[in-house]
């Protein structure tokens, strides 16, 4: 389908010329910044915690294993400041700020204006959801610039042609699967951005370069069996001992069962995103957020379907893949899968607001999303600092203080910051730390009794019910402080 040159809003260029590198750097810098200054200074729980150990020790993660994670996040360990923890939560800043210059690059290549482009890019930066992500170390900040990494290569491709486009974006793609698998929803739209009015230009040795080059980035899932088949620190119950574990690790078996979620369970997930698109800042600023971004959106999407079909094709393609996976997955941080989808509605929302720009003919119509992203930074700001939580450091280091030589520590999330010291700083190389399920009770508790170490159990009400009973069967148990020591019954 032909299309004319049009100015966009606060643009002296016609659309379809190369956007503005330094205007994307400014963009990226501004979101870096602010994701620098509240950057969580050390080491986290959970999967963040998981992954400021497997990294350091070029170890394995949950499922899918998350290998180009693991190996980015390596070489950030080599960073000379920081401890290891601090130096990962600095990659999801980076990338962080990576994804926000992306988007503005996306947006200005589909038509939006400097002004409405640069407003959604820091709308998204600095909303709740991506804002917090990029704040620790975790994968969805590489996760949003892989996908918009690869979106802009494809549109450019669309408009210059160019073989290294095609590789390279073929590359990313099968990088960023290791790094998150859920990229595989977006490979409809990137296939429609390939193939659909481009068919014809597209040569063999266009195909062939970019498909070695995606068989080449998916290869970084072989780290998988290579770390985990010498031995290396593993992820909690997902050991990687022979090719069974690699393919349930890989393919992410363990929570296969959480799919599917019923239709009165698909109406609640989707008020629940109606919840989480409003929770974006503060109320009641939240819900005129959210308004805008829905109707903004829809408006943009039509604006976009109406100057490009394939494009609108692509990104619809794109929003709907990824929104009818999050609705359907019954994990309870869903709110991370809907950082995608936001995305896509801000890049919308530059195209409708720079498309009404052209209608009223007044400055302050562009400018509002920079306004509003300024508002919301402000609104944000407490509640996405995290510069100085310690909280998981400084528990796990009283804790693994308290314990007497040779202890053995059983616990659930409070066991991954005392697992980080223990394995990647060297405290207390004389403890045993073990993950609180029942496969490890039934492995290792009665052993670990008799063999007259110091046993504890990490007190946690939600879990002393579930898992005292079976230790009680082979030891006494008393309360010391936050722990629960389990000395063996007399015979």
């Amino acid at each position: 389908m032909g299309r004319t040159p049009e100015v966009s809003a606060l643009s002296d260029s016609p659309k379809g010329r190369s956007p503005e590198p330094l205007a994307a750097l400014f963009v990226g810098l501004a979101a870096f910044f602010a994701y620098l200054f509240t950057l969580a200074p050390t080491v986290a729980s959970n999967d963040a915690g998981r992954f400021q150990i497997a990294a350091p020790l070029l170890g394995t993660g949950h499922p899918t294993g998350y290998p180009t994670f693991i190996l980015a996040g390596k070489l950030f360990t080599f960073l000379p400041f920081g401890d290891a923890a601090y130096r990962m939560n600095l990659m999801a800043a980076v990338f962080g700020g990576v994804a926000v210059a992306l988007m503005y690059l996306v947006a200005r290549g589909i038509g939006a204006g400097k002004a409405p482009s640069a407003g959604a890019a820091l709308l998204f930066a600095f909303s709740a959801t991506f804002w917090g992500e990029a704040t620790c170390a975790e994968v969805y900040s590489m996760h949003a610039s892989f996908l918009l990494g690869v979106m802009y290569l494809l549109l450019r491709w669309r408009e210059r042609g160019g073989t290294f486009r095609l590789a390279l974006a073929g590359l990313l793609f099968g990088l960023s699967l290791g790094n998150n698998a859920g990229m595989v929803l977006l490979a409809p739209a990137f296939l429609i951005l390939l193939v659909a009015g481009r068919w014809r230009s597209l040569s063999s040795k266009m195909l062939f370069s970019s498909g070695f080059a995606s068989l080449v980035g998916v290869s970084v899932y072989a780290y998988v069996p290579i770390r985990g088949f010498a031995g290396a620190w593993h992820n909690y119950g997902d050991p990687v001992n022979d090719w069974n574990d690699v393919w349930r690790l890989v393919s992410g078996a363990r929570f296969q069962g959480l799919m599917g979620a019923s239709p009165p369970e698909l109406l609640f997930n989707a008020g629940h995103f109606l919840y989480e698109l409003s929770s974006q800042t503060v109320s009641p600023f939240g819900y005129v957020l959210a308004l805008a971004m829905l109707a903004g959106g829809i408006y943009g999407a039509s604006k976009v379907f109406a100057r490009d079909r394939v494009v609108g094709a692509a990104l619809a393609a794109a929003f709907l893949a990824t929104l009818a996976y999050a609705l359907g997955y019954e994990i309870d941080d869903i709110a991370v899968y809907y950082i995608p989808v936001y995305a896509i509605i801000f890049i919308f929302l530059a195209v409708g607001t720079t498309s009404l720009s052209n209608v009223f003919r007044s400055p302050w119509v562009p400018a509002a999303p920079v306004i509003a992203a300024a508002l919301v930074l402000g609104l944000n700001f407490s509640a996405a600092d995290r510069s100085d939580y310690y909280d998981e450091r400084e528990n796990s280091e009283a804790t693994l203080a308290a314990l007497p030589e040779e202890a053995v520590l059983y616990g659930k999330t409070p066991i991954i910051p005392a697992t980080y010291l223990t394995e990647v700083e060297g405290e207390r190389g004389d403890v045993i730390l073990r993950w609180l399920d029942g496969g490890t009770l039934g492995r290792s508790f009665e052993s670990d009794v008799e063999s007259g170490r110091p046993v504890f159990f990490i007190s946690d009400e939600r879990y002393n019910d579930e898992y005292l009973p079976f230790a009680e069967k082979y030891a006494e148990a008393e309360e010391e402080g936050g722990l629960i020591r389990l000395a063996p019954r007399s015979r």
